[in-house]
């Protein structure tokens, strides 16, 4: 309700975000049912697998909801070979984690505090450096944003958009032989409207200032942070050192938080560095 109140009820943002929501539980969820899967799996197989390009792919995921670690293993079935699988989960769930994953090949699991949800165990790991030397990382998080009608819905549209399909996945992946190529995301998720600020644009302003890329600030971020990305161009998130305490604790915040603030930055700092954000045709955007 916040979001539909910043957004004005006669605004083409709010109109686009109706019509979004609408088409995610009706059209989305068809796309995602099991009828859905099982037709966009037989449209693929009659199609011959594309060549796999020259760039070195990792998975990156925050897995909270352990019972969803399935949906990232399919993900990473349509990449070539076994793509290395970062996960990070809240050492609370460490234990259960290890018992459920611990065989899956080409995982290392990273255990966190539970605070800033996704974003600062994915800002910890860019900071360890134990992504540097891929060229292409996928961005994924078992996200059920209970408080969103669509949440369900909208997490499958964004694994099955991100790497969903094989030929569709490695296209993706080629887009990265390009050295300009920052970040590349779904662009039904692109946010450019300046509602989608909500409480966070003086926030993003100062942290931009503090990554040095104050010219570069605008609007223009994948809501729900799920992306592929070149873990050098978010460099200028790693010059802001950032730690766990930097981060509220979790109460179930919705809006406001240095997670909700970092969600709009990463793109801020790919384009401070010169790279380039595309959606998944490959298309600059704004």
């Amino acid at each position: 309700m916040q979001a539909v109140t910043r957004l004005g009820l006669r605004s083409h943002a709010f109109a686009r975000h109706v019509y979004q929501k609408i088409a995610a539980v009706t059209i989305g969820a068809l796309f995602v049912s099991g009828p859905g899967k099982r037709l966009r799996a037989s449209v693929a197989r009659r199609h011959p697998p594309f060549a796999t390009p020259d760039v070195e792919v990792a998975i990156v995921a925050h897995v909270y909801y352990l019972d969803l670690f399935d949906e990232i293993l399919e993900c990473r079935s349509m990449l070539p070979g076994t793509v290395p699988l970062h996960v990070t989960v809240p050492s609370d769930r460490l234990e259960e984690a290890e018992r459920l994953l611990g065989n899956v090949p080409g995982l290392t699991i990273h255990p966190c505090e539970n605070r800033g949800r996704d974003i600062a165990p994915f800002v910890m790991l860019l900071q360890s450096g134990i992504l540097d030397g891929f060229d292409a990382v996928l961005k994924l998080h078992t996200k059920r944003s209970p408080h969103l009608l669509d949440g369900e819905v909208r997490r499958k549209l964004l694994f099955a958009m991100l790497c969903g399909e094989r030929n569709a996945a490695i296209r993706t992946v080629a887009m990265f032989e390009d050295p300009t190529t920052g970040i590349v995301g779904w662009e039904a998720c692109y946010r450019t409207a300046p509602p989608y600020w909500m409480a966070n644009e003086a926030r993003v302003r100062e942290v931009s200032a503090r990554m040095n890329a104050a010219a570069s600030v605008r609007l223009g971020f994948f809501e729900g942070s799920m992306f592929w990305f070149r873990p050098s161009a978010l460099a200028a998130v790693n010059d802001l050192a950032l730690s766990m305490d930097d981060f509220e604790s979790e109460n179930g915040q919705v809006d406001g938080t240095l997670h909700h603030t970092l969600e709009r930055c990463f793109t801020i700092a790919a384009w401070a560095r010169g790279f380039v954000v595309r959606d998944l045709q490959g298309r600059r955007l704004p």
